[in-house]
């Protein structure tokens, strides 16, 4: 289905090719100690990331059975004391088992927390949707959780509103659209997204964008748009810490508003 969905994408419009990056010095030659090493790491890192998800999986199932109860009135209670989670971290984690789950039942797979995150920012019905555009507009079979999320971020704020039908240009219910018009209406407003970025960020010192480009190193941002305004969220990856940026009018102001009130909290 996600094949269907890139094809049809790639008849409908400009074909959006991939950057080719330059090359680099490859040295193949690694002593049969080094060869092994490699091996070695590799296996623990893949060991590592399966037994994480499996430790979100078992906090899930804590939570959804109570399990915490002889102890602790409450999850969030028990998860301080006994696990040293904060609040913020044990829902992050829920999150990536319930973000895999629904992932995995639509043969997608998940190979990092941080790639859960990124698919998790659009409704799970729309996974396999994010997966092929993200595929079809970036030319790659893995995409980084960056594009992924890029795109996420469109078909959550898509997936509830009105989007102007690729073939009729009529406003119609995202909802109604067929698989393969709700992929070129994703990729449509990808694009027109990216030419906004570009071109209207104002004349920052920083650009907004950049900013919080910089701030996505180490934490998972995002840039919500509601009838009240334009808001941004920030989850610090290591502490947990949640940050909400102030509401505007516009995201640009929203991002400058956050980069305002936080440029002396993260430091």
């Amino acid at each position: 289905m996600i094949s269907d969905w890139i094809a049809d994408v790639d008849r409908a419009l400009p074909t959006v090719t991939a950057e080719r990056l330059p090359l680099v010095d490859i040295q193949p030659i690694l002593t049969p100690e080094q060869r092994a090493r490699r091996l070695e790491l590799e296996e623990l890192v893949l060991i590592g990331e399966t037994l994480a998800l499996r430790g979100a999986r078992a906090l899930r199932e804590l939570r959804d059975a109570r399990l915490y109860r002889s102890t602790h009135a409450t999850f969030e209670g028990y998860g301080q004391d006994a696990l040293r989670l904060t609040r913020a971290r044990l829902y992050q984690l829920i999150n990536w088992a319930d973000a895999a789950d629904a992932a995995e039942v639509q043969g997608i797979e998940i190979n990092s927390e941080r790639m859960a995150r990124a698919l998790g920012l659009a409704p799970p019905e729309h996974y396999g949707l994010v997966v092929a555009v993200t595929q079809a507009a970036t030319g790659k079979e893995r995409p980084s959780s960056a594009d992924i999320a890029a795109v996420g971020e469109v078909v959550r704020d898509m997936a509830q509103g009105m989007v102007e039908h690729p073939a009729t240009r009529q406003s119609v219910p995202f909802a109604e659209l067929p698989p393969e018009r709700k992929a070129e209406a994703v990729v449509a407003a990808v694009q027109a997204g990216a030419k906004d970025r570009r071109d209207f960020q104002g004349v920052d010192d920083i650009k907004p964008w950049d900013w919080l480009d910089g701030l996505r190193t180490q934490a998972d941002v995002s840039v919500v748009g509601t009838k009240a305004g334009w808001q941004v969220s920030s989850v610090d990856r290591a502490s947990g810490e949640v940050l909400t940026g102030p509401l505007r009018p516009n995201q640009w102001d929203a991002i400058r508003a956050a980069k305002l009130a936080w440029e002396g909290v993260r430091e």
